[in-house]
């Protein structure tokens, strides 16, 4: 989507800042099913991204990767009223490497 929408913007920006209260919530629920509650809550809410936006953040898709994915379209679409860091396009593109199962440390149950 060129020239990204600034209505469109400022409301994915809202609702980021909804599922990073979220993600602080499910890491100091009390109970399990409490954290279960706003792991399914929180799935809904990030299920009303564009799809574009929900493909380009598969891998990272916490408040912190959707903001970099923000600032990584942003930049894209007009780089120098956007700048971004050398590091943060580098963390941009490692976050969309899928995990190598192979190679990973821990068990992927089938």
């Amino acid at each position: 989507m060129s020239n990204f929408d600034a209505e469109l913007q400022s409301q994915i920006v809202r609702t980021i800042d909804i599922l990073e209260g979220l993600e602080n919530l499910i890491d100091t629920a009390s109970t399990p099913e409490i954290a279960e509650i706003l792991q399914d809550a929180w799935l809904k809410v990030s299920d009303t991204f564009p799809e574009d936006f929900r493909e380009a953040t598969q891998w990272d898709a916490g408040a912190g990767g959707l903001r970099l994915y923000l600032r990584v379209k942003a930049f894209f679409e007009n780089p120098i009223d956007n700048p971004i860091t050398q590091a943060e396009l580098e963390a941009y593109y490692h976050s969309q490497t899928p995990i190598d199962e192979d190679s990973a440390d821990f068990f992927f149950p089938d």
